[in-house]
């Protein structure tokens, strides 16, 4: 059973790039808050910050052969996951209710349109969000976040996680608007209390397991949120240059083989978009509308 999680909150809405520094020719620049979106303000889940999203794999292949039973069955409709234990010789069933429901057939596409893609959309409109897989090793975290990322004929594969979907919408929505954007993107690795950079130029000569890790330092900046100090920013302007950046980074995530996982993450990784959109407002004001998607992939 894999608990998948999303989290919101207000972003900066002024971009520190100079040459998106929010500018008017007679009027000075001030900062952008956005208004609720119609679907926040209709949505029942109004003012909830943390959604708790359940998602229950099938049995593998393993477990088929070892015929082992069900423990965990779901209903969708009611945002319910049971389990079914028998303790000395006692049925004992326990019911669960979460935010949302996906059982053991649902498709990759599904918990996307229906978890993730208005979190995809708040970003867009200036806000931070972060999702995130939790689960003990073998859940399907990885699946969930990663599936099939490689394009097949310029078409996703329907088993294409979160991030590559993630990615096509911001990009097509981007365009679709004809928005005047910049895109940056950080990935970082935490393992044993250290932070990594994932994206950090290495010397060519040594294997990825003799290159060394420089640990990175947790910074507060001042307005009560953190920083990773040092950690490097790669500019991109198309959906592939994010792919090559993720397979780059993914290939130094410290694994090892497991009872359960024959490559079990055993680091949580970060990887982060953040989206500068410059925009003009009725007075002709140019302002940035600045949104951050942290997608995470937990140890396990």
């Amino acid at each position: 059973m894999d608990p998948f999680q999303s989290q919101q909150s207000k972003g900066t809405l002024v971009s520190k790039s100079p040459w998106l520094t929010p500018q008017s020719s007679n009027k000075p620049a001030r900062e952008m808050r956005p208004e609720p979106s119609s679907s926040r303000k209709h949505d029942k889940d109004k003012g909830v910050n943390v959604q708790v999203v359940v998602r229950c794999r099938p049995l593998n292949e393993d477990e088929q052969r070892a015929r082992n039973p069900a423990v965990i069955s779901c209903n969708e409709v009611k945002r319910e996951v049971y389990t079914l234990q028998s303790i000395a010789n006692k049925q004992i069933d326990k019911s669960f209710v979460f935010d949302k429901v996906f059982g053991p057939t649902s498709p990759q596409k599904d918990l996307y349109d229906q978890a993730v893609n208005p979190i995809v959309n708040e970003v867009l409109e200036g806000y931070n969000c972060t999702v995130f897989a939790y689960g003990q090793t073998g859940t399907g975290k990885t699946y969930t976040m990663e599936g099939g990322a490689k394009k097949k004929n310029g078409e996703f594969p329907s088993d294409a996680g979160v991030i590559p979907r993630a990615i096509t919408q911001i990009f097509n929505l981007l365009e679709a608007q004809c928005a005047d954007y910049s895109i940056k993107v950080t990935f970082l690795e935490l393992y044993n209390e250290e932070i990594t950079d994932l994206l950090a130029p290495e010397e060519c000569s040594k294997s990825i397991e003799d290159r060394p890790k420089k640990p990175l330092t947790l910074m507060e900046d001042g307005k009560g949120g953190v920083f990773v100090r040092g950690l490097e920013e790669e500019m991109v302007k198309t959906a592939n240059e994010i792919y090559k950046i993720l397979e780059k980074g993914s290939a130094k995530l410290r694994k090892a083989e497991t009872l359960l996982n024959s490559q079990s993450s055993r680091s949580h990784s970060i990887f982060s978009i953040l989206i500068y959109i410059k925009e003009c407002t009725p007075e002709g004001e140019e302002m940035v509308k600045c949104g951050k998607l942290n997608l995470v992939d937990l140890a396990g």
